[in-house]
């Protein structure tokens, strides 16, 4: 029944991941296999007294590193069938790894939860190809996600561990953002598919931290640079137009 190794990592965020390990253990979701906490910077260690929680492993980073290489290193020693990485500002009341798991059927490479605000609404994690008019119209008020996501915000994915492995994980050339997006269009390119879980629901309180750090934002818009100057993104828009061309092209015949 176990078969998803959960990745989290942790930037001096103890308290989240305390209460993050507190709500896994309130699930009891009997599909955790193993738990990693990568802690990017020194910190006390997890508090887990009283819970029961799979087995738990920490790893202490002598420097930090970056998301990408953080979730790689832990997917090297990955045993199971399925790999999730989750961010320690999200919370759970119910198990989301059933439909997670359900989704990822049929060539599909990574399943995502629907993403709730902590006042409910449904927050904006399934988005269309990035760009800097999407990225824009995204903080409006007319914005409504897209049916079919192009990509899924990385604050809660769930990987089979083949197609993970089949792409070579996270591009390590990004530091922080951006690497949910390519790693999303690597998928797609490589012939997988993505899907959002809708039976799936988890509570992501943002931290938003390139609203208000300057080091943080200068790392957003240098992965935002080099994403829109990588082949990934160039060919994972071509592959879109090309969908989009082929699901007009009947209406257009009739």
């Amino acid at each position: 029944m176990s078969r998803v190794t959960l990745s989290v990592i942790s930037h001096e965020q103890h308290s989240l991941v305390d209460a993050l390990l507190a709500d896994l253990a309130g699930i009891a979701a009997p599909e955790l296999a193993r738990i990693v906490v990568t802690q990017n910077l020194g910190e006390a260690p997890p508090s887990t007294q009283g819970l029961r929680l799979p087995p738990l492993q920490v790893v202490r980073n002598p420097r930090p590193r970056g998301f990408g290489a953080n979730h790689n290193s832990v997917f090297a020693h990955c045993e199971t069938e399925y790999f999730a990485i989750v961010n320690p500002d999200i919370s759970l009341t119910t198990n989301p790894f059933p439909a997670l798991i359900a989704a990822l059927g049929d060539g599909v490479g990574v399943s995502a939860p629907v993403v709730l605000e902590p006042d409910g609404r449904v927050s904006d994690t399934a988005r269309r190809m990035i760009t800097p008019w999407e990225l824009l119209s995204r903080r409006g008020p007319a914005y409504h996600a897209p049916q079919r996501p192009d990509w899924f915000a990385g604050m809660f994915l769930l990987f089979r561990s083949d197609a993970f492995a089949a792409v070579g994980g996270f591009d390590e050339g990004y530091f922080m953002y951006c690497e949910d997006f390519d790693i999303c269009a690597r998928l797609r390119l490589g012939g997988w598919r993505i899907a959002l879980a809708d039976g799936a629901r988890v509570v992501h309180s943002a931290q938003q931290l390139s609203h208000r750090s300057w080091r943080y934002f200068r790392w957003h818009v240098s992965s935002l640079a080099r994403m829109w100057t990588s082949a990934a993104f160039w060919r994972y828009r071509r592959l879109l137009a090309r969908e989009s061309a082929h699901k007009s092209a009947p209406a257009a015949m009739g």
